[in-house]
C-alpha cells in the first residue's frame, strides 16, 4: 500500500462517511471520552449487540432462515465470519472467538453498515470476515464501513491532536492505543496515515523463516503517510526483508526478542538521494510492526588537507 486509507474513497465519499461517524459520536456524547465508549456508541445507533455466539455455517444457516432474508438482500463474507449486521431488527452479532483487541473495530464496522442509510437500505443482512475487514478490500461498502469504524474509534480529528502531544515513536502509538481502546494495528495505521511527517509502518508476518542465507521476514503490507509517499516509493521495500536489506536491523529475531530499539539507517528517496531515517519495531502475536520516520539528508563529511 502506498497511500493512506482515505485515498480509497473519493473526497465526497470520505466526507459522507465522516459526517455520519461524527453525528453518531455526538449522539453518543462520545467526543473526548476515553477509551472510546463503543458500548454507548452502539446504543446511540440503536443497535443490539450479541457477542456470545459462534458464527459458524450452522448458526448462519439457521439465522438466515429465522431472519427471512432473501439471497438478493444478503451480502456474504468470503471466509470465517467475525461480525454480522441484520437490518430489520438492527442486530449486530460478533463471533465470540474474535480476538479481544479487534472487537471495538469490528463492532464499529458493523455500526457503519447500520448507520449509513445508503447501505442499510440495500442489504437486510451483511456478513463480515477477515477479508472484508481488510483496509485494502475493493468493495465500496466495506471500505466505507472500515473508514467509518476508524473515524468513530479514533474520534475524527481528536486522534491527531492527541498524537501531536507525544514525541514520534512506538511508545506514542502504544499510549494512543490504550487511550482510545484500539488494537495496536488499527492504532498504528491511524497514527501513520494521519501524521504530517514522512513516516511509514511496515507490517511483517509474525514468523520468520531461516535458510542457509539467513532469515527472511515476509512483508504483509506497507502503510505510508502522504509525505512519505511523496518522498519514497514503498514498493522499493520488496516482498521480504533478508540479510542486507535496508530494514534488516529492525526485525526482532529469536523467541525472546520482542522489540528493537530506535536506530538510524539509510533509505534512497525518489530522487535517488540517500537520507537518514530512524526505525524501531515490536512483535505482537499477529504481526511485527516496524515504524519508520524520515529524519534528514545524509551528508558526507569532507576532510580538508591539514585537518585531523
Amino acid at each position: 500500500m502506498t497511500r493512506p486509507d482515505d485515498a480509497f474513497l473519493t473526497p465526497e465519499q470520505l466526507l459522507n462517511v465522516q459526517r455520519h461517524a461524527d453525528r453518531l459520536l455526538r449522539d453518543a456524547a462520545a467526543h473526548g471520552v476515553f477509551p472510546t465508549p463503543v458500548k454507548t456508541i452502539m446504543e446511540a445507533a440503536k443497535l443490539t449487540v450479541v457477542d456470545d455466539e459462534i458464527l459458524n455455517a450452522t448458526f448462519l444457516e439457521r439465522f438466515i432462515k429465522s431472519a427471512k432474508a432473501s439471497v438478493a438482500t444478503i451480502k456474504s463474507a468470503l471466509s470465517k465470519v467475525l461480525g454480522l449486521f441484520e437490518a430489520n431488527d438492527r442486530l449486530v452479532i460478533i463471533d465470540k472467538d474474535t480476538p479481544t483487541p479487534r472487537i471495538p473495530f469490528v463492532k464499529l464496522h458493523e455500526a457503519g453498515h447500520g448507520t449509513m442509510p445508503h447501505q442499510s437500505k440495500v442489504y437486510s443482512l451483511i456478513h463480515d470476515c477477515e477479508k472484508t475487514l481488510d483496509p485494502e478490500i475493493t468493495d465500496l461498502f466495506e471500505r466505507e464501513a472500515n473508514v467509518f469504524a476508524s473515524e468513530a474509534l479514533f474520534q475524527g480529528e481528536l486522534f491527531a491532536q492527541h498524537a501531536n502531544d507525544h514525541a514520534f515513536g512506538i511508545k506514542a502509538g502504544m499510549a494512543l492505543a490504550k487511550q482510545f481502546g484500539g488494537s495496536n494495528y488499527a492504532t498504528f495505521r491511524r497514527y501513520v496515515t494521519s501524521n504530517p511527517s514522512a513516516c511509514c509502518l511496515v507490517v511483517l508476518e509474525p514468523e520468520l523463516t531461516y535458510d542457509h542465507a539467513g532469515f527472511r521476514a515476509y512483508i504483509r503490507r506497507v502503510i505510508v503517510s502522504r509525505t512519505f509517499h511523496r518522498m519514497y516509493d514503498a514498493a522499493g521495500f520488496g516482498t521480504a526483508i533478508i540479510s542486507g536489506h535496508a530494514l534488516a536491523s529492525l526485525v526482532p529475531r529469536g523467541a525472546k526478542q520482542r522489540m528493537v530499539a530506535k536506530r538510524d539507517f539509510s533509505l534512497v528517496d525518489r530522487n535517488g538521494d540517500t537520507r537518514i531515517c530512524t526505525g524501531e519495531a515490536f512483535k505482537t502475536r499477529h504481526q511485527i510492526l516496524v515504524l519508520i520516520l524520515d529524519e534528514r539528508p545524509k551528508t558526507t563529511m569532507v576532510v580538508l588537507p591539514g585537518e585531523s
